[in-house]
């Protein structure tokens, strides 16, 4: 049985989005379009599993597949994909998976360096540009340049 999902063959995909420590994979010099399609992928392998369990319907399918097409779209920048995939879950809990890894990947590598360099700010008495990266870090507001490792 093949299904379309999110513009994609499902059968035609063996791909695993989560490496084993549960973070979607990256690499050098990924691309926010290359971000997407790991998200993107991610879900199809989740409607996949799902529908061949037996836990949602064709219907509930295709209208998780909307719900991603609608949410994350090509050309987003990587501040507006991290904003976009962190409310898929918010109307389709299915996507806990997806976003749960996803939002800790944010939360270690974004945020804990824009920590660090508030900290730093602050020892060199920097006050206002401290304040204002901690705000910006707060709301996702901070110019991503992915740097990110290719799983071991």
């Amino acid at each position: 049985m093949s299904h379309t999902f999110l513009s994609y063959q499902v059968l035609e995909y063996s791909f695993t989005p989560l490496d084993t420590s549960g973070s979607i994979r990256n690499t050098n010099l990924m691309t926010p379009n290359d971000l997407r399609q790991q998200i993107e992928l991610s879900v199809v392998e989740l409607i996949k599993a799902r529908l061949e369990g037996g836990t949602i319907t064709e219907e509930r399918a295709q209208a998780l597949s909307q719900i991603v097409l609608d949410t994350v779209k090509p050309g987003m920048s990587f501040e507006a994909l991290y904003k976009a995939a962190a409310k898929l879950d918010d109307h389709a809990p299915e996507f806990a998976p997806i976003v749960l890894p996803l939002m800790r990947q944010y939360e270690e590598a974004i945020v804990s360096q824009a920590q660090g360099t508030v900290s730093n700010l602050i020892r060199q008495g920097q006050y206002d540009a401290a304040s204002a990266l901690a705000k910006k870090a707060i709301s996702q507001d901070i110019d991503l340049v992915w740097t990110g490792k290719s799983p071991a």
